[in-house]
């Protein structure tokens, strides 16, 4: 397996909503290694990081970069639009509640990866009201 990364803004600021995800392809089953999550607004946040309650349909999903050049190309999407929008996921895997303070942040690791099912999609989800621009960054084992 390689290693792929990708990083992001959002401008998801809906209280209850995806501000982005990391989806499968239909024919692999990735790890999430990493995630990490600062603000670019001083606007106090909380995000939770969750599989996917359904299987959303991105729009114009971004493909993780291979860290390493000699690598095939990668097939996880990332994105921050939907035509299917994730829905919420049953429980967290991480939460986190950052100051009113630009730049604040968390970096998440997961040391044995979160598994992704083929096609199915771990979202970073907006639990109040949170900042009009967020940096994140994906690091991916396909």
């Amino acid at each position: 397996m390689a290693i792929y990364s990708l990083a992001l803004n959002s401008t998801v600021t809906t209280t209850g909503a995806a501000a982005m995800d990391a989806k499968a392809a239909s024919t692999n089953r990735p790890a999430i290694m990493e995630l990490s999550v600062n603000l670019g607004a001083a606007t106090a946040s909380t995000y939770g990081i969750g599989r996917a309650g359904n299987t959303p349909t991105q729009t114009s999903p971004v493909l993780v970069q291979a860290e390493d050049p000699g690598d095939p190309a990668g097939v996880t999407g990332c994105a921050v639009a939907w035509s299917v929008a994730p829905t919420v996921p049953a429980q967290f895997f991480r939460r986190v509640s950052l100051p009113a303070t630009v730049g604040s942040g968390i970096i998440w690791t997961f040391p044995r990866g979160l598994v992704l099912a083929a096609s199915a999609s771990m979202v970073l989800w907006n639990l109040a009201t949170n900042a009009a621009s967020v940096n994140a960054h994906w690091v991916v084992d396909e």
